[in-house]
Order: C-alpha cells, then structure tokens, then sequence
C-alpha cells in the first residue's frame, strides 16, 4: 500500500513525521544556540571528491542552447562546506539531502537520505565529539534515550580507539591488525570464508563489520576513534600514529550515527590521496580539482560531522526500519520486480 494510502487511512502514523518535524527544530535550535551559521549549498554539481567506496548518481545537465554536460548527485556537501571555510566562514552547518547509488534495501539505508553536516572553524575532532554528545543530549534532556525495549543513559559515553576495540574484543594487537597474512591466518581459524585473494582492506572490513561493530553503542553510546589510514583519505594523520587517521563514528544501540573526521588541510597530500583514490574508484567520475585550489588558499584547521537524521529519527520514534520515518521511501517508488 502506498504511503499516502497508509496515512489517510490511520492517521496515527502521521505521529512519526510530526516527530521528524519536531527532531528538525531541535537540532537547528542546537547549533543556533552554540553560534553556528546555516548555509545551503548544492546537491546538483559537476564534479565529486574521488572516494573509492562509493556509487554516485550520474546524470545530464542540458542548456537553453543545447549544450550538454555530466553531472552528479551529491553524497555529501563536505568539499563545499570545506571551500566555504577557506573562504573564512564561521562554524557552520547544513541539513541537507544526500544520495548514494546501491543503498536500497537493508534496514539503515535509502539511496536518498537526510544529514546533517557542521564544521568547526578552528575545531578539532575532540571538541566535535563533544558537539556530538551535547547534541544528543539536548534532544533527551532527560539524558535517558529507549529503543527497543532497552534504555541507554547519554551521561556517559565511552571513547575507544579502533586499535583498543580489537583488543577488547578479538585480542588482537595493533601488530597482528596490520600484518595481512597474520590477520589472513586469524580470520581462517575464526571461521570466516575467505577467498584467496583478498586485500588486507576488504579483510579488516569484513572482520570490523562482523565482529567489532555489534558490540558499538549496545551498553552505552560509544564514539570510536583513530581508524586506519586506509579509511579515512580526507582525514589528518594521528601525529602520534600515522598509521591512524583523525576519524571517528558514534554509535547508539549498534546504529552507526555519525561519522566526523580532523579535516586533511595540507594540499599537497590531499592531492596524493586523491590520486591514490582515484586509481582505486569502482565508479570513475570527474574529480573537483577546485577543491585542491581551495586548500592551497588556506584551509584553516577545522573539524566536521556528518549525522544521519533518518536513523537518529529511527531511535527517536521506536522503529528498525529506515523506510518506517521516510515519506515515500525507495522501496515504495522503486519497487523491486522479480
């Protein structure tokens, strides 16, 4: 039954988007609060950052005289709030829509979704994980958040780095984590079917999503931090570990939340990570070299977050489906045909 049908005959699940609308006005009364900026940038663009992992909408932009150009869906507006603060903005934030290509189906995702994006001029990765917290805290003002049945307190968070993680959970030393036979020989005898060819990435992935990530944000709200290299191109280097990168994600009741990262801002080695991201693209799109320009003119240190409003609105309204708080979801207009 389509959305609108399901609404007009029970009403009662209007409840969820007036909560939508309620969630909206409480994050926006939350960076207002602090001082940040709302700004509005393009979803529609010309060229992307080069991010290997991802799918993109492609499309065709048509002129009044017939001229023609590609263009893409934007998976996130980070490289245009980056070149807004070389530009000298203020703390900044955006709630915008978002697209990534092959997320339909699956509980969390929806090929078109809705973020919010803040920045901190001059911030660093410690105090987005407080805005992080606070954040969540001012929407609970009781500081007690349910779904599901289970009750988490958002007075305490736990902070664990990827490193620590692995060794909580699988015993497994930064050492081993980084030896690619080791980890190969380890995830072997721990029952995971593996191919043999097989890069150390998509194995840590494998291992992280199987075994680390149900245990994030199940006993309390956990922010874990400082993920390899490999994971994090647009990310400052640990100055005490280059091995890790400046990056973390936050987790409540095992949902991936957020995702923020100490922004990269020497332009010499966002251009090499760029390039390295680009060999590896599955999907080949035009790459936003102005980005690069934008950097050489003077990126100030600054630190961003990307928050998925849908799944926080998961929590807030009780639901495990994502398509439950999204009007006219994917899964409703694209419907699968077998």
């Amino acid at each position: 039954m389509a959305t609108w049908q399901q609404l007009k005959k029970n009403p009662r699940l209007w409840k969820t988007f007036q909560q939508r609308d309620w969630l909206l006005r409480k994050i926006r009364q939350f960076f207002q609060k602090e001082g940040f900026l709302e700004i509005q940038t393009p979803t529609l663009v010309p060229a992307l950052i080069p991010e290997s992992y991802l799918h993109v909408f492609q499309t065709t932009l048509h002129d009044k005289l017939g001229h023609s150009q590609t263009a893409y869906l934007t998976p996130s507006p980070e490289l245009w709030h980056k070149k807004l603060l070389a530009a000298g903005a203020p703390d900044i934030f955006e709630i915008t829509r978002s697209y990534r290509n092959g997320d339909m189906g699956g509980h969390f995702h929806n090929p078109e979704f809705t973020l919010i994006e803040w920045y901190r001029h001059h911030g660093n990765y410690w105090q987005t994980m407080d805005d992080s917290e606070n954040l969540l805290r001012f929407i609970w003002p009781s500081q007690k958040v349910t779904y599901q049945g289970k009750t988490l307190s958002l007075a305490d968070f736990e902070r664990i780095t990827v490193a620590s993680a692995f060794e909580k959970y699988l015993h497994i030393d930064d050492q081993l984590l980084f030896d690619k036979d080791k980890l190969f020989s380890w995830a072997r005898r721990h029952g995971y079917r593996l191919p043999a060819k097989i890069s150390w990435e998509e194995l840590y992935n494998l291992i992280y999503l199987q075994d680390i990530e149900p245990h994030l944000g199940r006993e309390k709200p956990t922010i874990i931090y400082d993920f390899p290299s490999q994971f994090a191109p647009l990310a400052k280097k640990n100055p005490k570990d280059p091995r890790f990168r400046q990056r973390f994600e936050l987790y409540l009741f095992g949902v991936e939340l957020a995702d923020a990262y100490n922004e990269l801002t020497d332009p010499q080695d966002q251009r090499r990570e760029f390039e390295k991201e680009e060999k590896s693209q599955e999907q080949k799109h035009k790459i936003d070299w102005d980005f690069i320009a934008a950097l050489e003119s003077g990126l100030p240190a600054c630190s961003g977050v990307a928050l998925g409003i849908d799944r926080l609105l998961m929590i807030l309204a009780d639901k495990t489906d994502i398509q439950d708080v999204i009007l006219f979801a994917a899964d409703e207009i694209f419907p699968t045909t077998s």
